[in-house]
């Protein structure tokens, strides 16, 4: 018999029914949250891969000075060493127990060096010792084993902060100490390696830590949520800013590598702040409270800085000191906990102050020496783009403090006497460069230090007189088969009629005539029309050939007054003019920048020296001859009693009325380049060797000379010279003179001059003059 259904069976299907349409919408209603989560996710993880993998930030340019290096052998001044470590901070002390600390003795130095990265990682602090004897280097040790070389970290010359004013210094992983990373992963993070970017784990130990203590001492981020929240996010404490660094913080995680997040986090952490700015990494926030870079800092530091992330504001050392210890001692027990720490070390980095910098501005070695950071700023320039520049590089240059100091000092002192004797106010450039190598050590752009305005040494272009007149000699004694030292040149009343009807009569500094002069004689005393005579003979052409193969960069008008130096040039730019001279014809390019390191401690780039031969050897010796001379008895013999018993080389330059005294001078090792005159050109009471030798001398006297002693290379023998014809002579004349001369093909005369149409001028000493020949 059917049974008919009852009112109360239908109940249950029509409520099934309603259930299975409720759970449908749910997963419906699930799907489409999944789907805009996808795409919200996929939107993040664009944002944040853009980023990352993009130019986080614009870092600035770090400039560093020469990394001194020395080897066995090297030659060293233990009196300039001393100098150097006292400018770059170093204190000296009987006996050294901690870094930066240095003693001497008459033939030992012993230096405590800092941990500095010099490229490939941080360098520990090490104990350098350096045996001397007869200035030079006999032995070598580090940490009391022996080594064939050491290095002297550089000085921070400078950080170039880009457009955006932003400061920061950007750490790459390998330059972190270790202990610093141990630390602030067992304070911040220490579940860092295992988590997956968010750690429910460490916001319990967090919470508990945290109850413990009574107060906040642990946070429940992960170090990649608080990457995100300063990279990313806004400080606005919501809800949805919590979701936003959750689902970030697990792409990261997914995207890249530990390491590169802990790198991240390393440089983009906010430290503090420095009124306006706020400082961002432990890079920066190290030279903002301690002066130092992140490799020098104590174990006390170390915590200080970390013990600050937590609060910034209200650990602020300067403003609550005692709050700001106590945070750092905790941190510091933490350490000794976990065995970071002896004993000994713990109790010594307790009882020790905060050891913050006594003032809160945040004075960086900024506009020291500006002139030399344009130079460096330039050549930057044109190996980097600036989107490059702004990637957290590091830049180590051949400057030198020593030099540097000294260059400025000497300008100082010389300049206010000058002004004293004949109250007159002077400006000045200056430039020193090894000769070798090739490196710009120092540059003085103004009589005024750490002035930041024109540059006279790279942006006035001067009428460069007789300066340019070892150009033309050297281009005459290539031609040795026409013209030797001992040649003859004209010395008569010379006049020159442009197309135009100008005439130009060249006259000698003192107005008198000789008749004929040896060639050597000509360029020792600077005389004019002897060098106009010769510079005709030659042919203009083939002088400015000379003159642009020497660096001059721009067209030469060819006339006769080019001869005399018309041609302008900065003194950097006559540095480099005199570079091959001073190289016995090689020419290395003049620069300052030595290397550049990525971030990331890869060499970006690095100078490589390329040797040419601008000139032969033969004809530059002959050169480098007459220019020593023109110290011993020519315009700029003064040298022989202000630099008594030196032997150096230089070139003398007088312009019209006086308005530009210039000396370039040069010994075995350095070449210096000197110009003094008024910026608005008016004529001044110094010549060359009256004025701008006067500040090389003093500069080289306090510097140190390393004699000249050049090798008289092959095909250059000693040649005899009759003074009356010019000529070489194999015979014994009694007006014969001995000169070094390019022997290939040379053809003597056997026979003496017998008749005399005109006398050599050659000055006799007093004994000759009273007793004859």
């Amino acid at each position: 018999m059917a049974v008919k259904p009852s009112e109360d069976n239908d109940i249950p299907v029509v409520t099934r029914s309603k259930k299975y349409r409720f759970m449908i919408f749910c997963i419906k209603l699930l799907s489409i949250c999944f789907i805009i989560l996808a795409f919200y996710a996929l939107y993040l993880d664009a944002k944040v891969t853009a980023k990352f993998e993009g130019q986080r930030w614009q870092v600035p340019v770090q400039v560093f000075g020469k990394v001194e290096t020395y080897q066995i052998g090297d030659n060293i001044d233990l009196s300039h060493l001393k100098q150097s470590l006292q400018l770059t901070g170093y204190r000296q002390v009987t006996k050294v127990n901690r870094a930066g600390q240095f003693a001497l003795s008459k033939k030992r130095a012993i230096i405590y060096r800092r941990a500095f990265d010099f490229g490939s990682g941080v360098s520990d602090a090490e104990i350098l010792t350096i045996d001397v004897n007869s200035n030079q280097v006999t032995e070598l040790y580090v940490d009391n084993q022996k080594s064939d070389y050491i290095q002297l970290e550089p000085i921070l010359i400078d950080r170039l902060v880009p457009e955006n004013k932003e400061d920061r210094i950007l750490v790459p992983l390998q330059s972190v100490p270790e202990k610093l990373l141990d630390t602030l992963l067992l304070v911040e993070d220490r579940d860092f390696y295992f988590h997956a970017g968010v750690s429910p784990l460490g916001i319990l130990r967090a919470l508990y830590q945290n109850l413990r203590a009574g107060r906040t001492v642990q946070g429940g981020s992960t170090l990649t949520q608080q990457l995100v929240k300063n990279m990313y996010l806004t400080r606005s404490k919501t809800i949805w800013r919590k979701v936003n660094e959750a689902i970030m913080a697990l792409l990261l995680e997914y995207r890249y590598s530990k390491d590169q997040l802990l790198e991240a986090y390393i440089n983009e952490v906010y430290l503090g702040q420095h009124y306006a700015n706020g400082i961002y990494g432990f890079g920066l926030a190290a030279e903002f409270y301690f002066g130092k870079s992140i490799a020098q800092l104590s174990d006390e530091q170390m915590a200080t800085l970390i013990g600050v992330i937590k609060g910034p504001s209200y650990y602020d050392p300067w403003r609550y000191a005692e709050r700001t210890k106590k945070r750092r001692d905790l941190v510091l027990r933490l350490m000794f906990e976990q065995d970071s720490l002896s004993k000994a070390e713990f109790i010594a980095a307790v009882e020790s102050p905060l050891s913050v910098r006594k003032s809160r501005r945040f004075k960086q070695a900024k506009n020291k020496y500006p002139a030399y950071l344009q130079l460096v700023k330039r050549e930057l320039t044109g190996i980097l783009s600036a989107d490059e520049q702004e990637s957290g590089i590091r830049v180590f240059t051949t400057f030198s403090i020593y030099s540097q100091q000294l260059l400025e000092q000497t300008i100082s002192e010389q300049l206010n006497k000058f002004a004293q004797e004949k109250n007159e106010l002077l400006q000045a450039a200056m430039l020193v460069t090894e000769i070798e190598t090739g490196e710009i050590k120092a540059l003085v752009g103004g009589k005024k230090s750490g002035y930041a305005g024109f540059n006279r040494a790279l942006n006035a272009k001067r009428p460069i007189g007789s300066l340019i007149k070892p150009a033309i000699y050297l281009a005459a004694l290539e031609r040795y088969q026409q013209f030797q030292l001992g040649s003859l040149l004209a010395d008569e009343a010379i006049t020159f009629t442009a197309d135009n009807g100008e005439i130009w009569r060249p006259k000698n500094y003192d107005g008198k005539y000789r008749g004929k002069v040896m060639l050597i004689d000509a360029l020792v005393q600077s005389l004019n029309i002897p060098t106009v005579n010769l510079g005709m003979a030659l042919g203009l052409e083939n002088v400015a050939d000379a003159v642009h193969l020497l660096g001059y960069p721009d067209d030469i008008v060819l006339r006769p007054s080019m001869l005399l130096g018309s041609l302008n040039m900065s003194p950097y730019q006559i540095n480099q003019f005199y570079l091959p001279i001073a190289n016995q014809g090689q020419h290395i390019q003049g620069h300052v920048i030595d290397k550049i390191i990525s971030a990331q401690g890869e060499t970006l780039w690095q100078f490589t020296p390329e040797v040419s031969a601008y000139f032969s050897t033969q004809a530059s010796y002959l050169l480098d001859y007459a220019l020593s001379k023109v110290t011993q008895e020519g315009t700029a013999k003064s040298l022989a009693w202000r630099l008594k018993g030196k032997k150096l080389a230089g070139k003398t330059g007088t312009t019209n009325e006086q308005r530009d005294s210039w000396f370039v001078g040069y010994d075995a090792k350095h070449l210096v380049t000197t110009w003094l005159g008024h910026d608005d050109n008016k004529p001044t009471q110094y010549t060359g060797s009256s004025g701008a030798l006067v500040l090389f001398a003093n500069f080289m006297k306090k510097y140190g000379i390393k004699n000249k002693e050049v090798v008289q290379p092959q095909g250059v023998v000693i040649t005899k010279f009759e003074q009356l014809s010019g000529l070489p002579t194999a015979q014994k004349c009694p007006t014969n003179i001995n000169f070094p001369a390019i022997n290939d093909g040379i053809a003597l005369q056997y026979s003496c001059s017998e008749t005399v149409d005109k006398k050599i001028d050659k000055k006799k000493s007093w004994f000759e003059k009273l007793f004859g020949n």
